[in-house]
């Protein structure tokens, strides 16, 4: 009975210290970065996308807060992260289905440019030691892909 709950309690102390050091999906999105580019995916490959924010650099706070600038342009407002489950179609497999999926919301806005971006993520993956961020939306026919860099 001891061994058991020396080995429990082994468990629970080394699951404890591996989920102590992970960064949270916030402390990951944290920082200024640079789109790199997009592209839209259709059932017969992909195509460059080109959105007007290639430019410039999105800085996400770590207290929500979200600014895009380029040049002497600013845009500002907020950004939001979490988990989801949603349903999708996946134009590949031509088929719904059901994912745990990282969502992302950046809203910025300038009123006096006119100029607003509300960018809706339904997923995004983080590569090259969270230095690289994918994010992806999905639409029925066709889904975008965005590639932002860390600066």
């Amino acid at each position: 009975m001891r061994q058991i709950i020396a080995v429990v309690t082994a468990g629970l102390f080394i699951g404890s210290l591996f989920s102590s050091c992970s960064k949270s999906l916030e402390d990951r999105i944290t920082g200024h970065w640079k789109l790199e580019g997009a592209t839209r995916r259709i059932s017969t490959g992909t195509s460059e996308l080109r959105t007007g924010y290639e430019d410039g650099i999105f800085h996400l706070d770590e207290n929500g807060l979200a600014t895009y600038i380029e040049g002497t342009d600013t845009l500002s407002g907020y950004w939001r992260a979490g988990k989801h489950n949603k349903g999708i179609y996946n134009n590949s497999e031509g088929s719904w289905q059901a994912r745990d999926m990282r969502y992302l919301l950046i809203s910025v806005s300038n009123t006096f440019l006119h100029r607003t971006l509300e960018w809706r993520f339904d997923d995004i993956d983080f590569h090259s030691n969270n230095r690289g961020l994918r994010a992806e939306q999905y639409t029925l026919g066709f889904d975008r892909i965005y590639e932002f860099k860390k600066r």
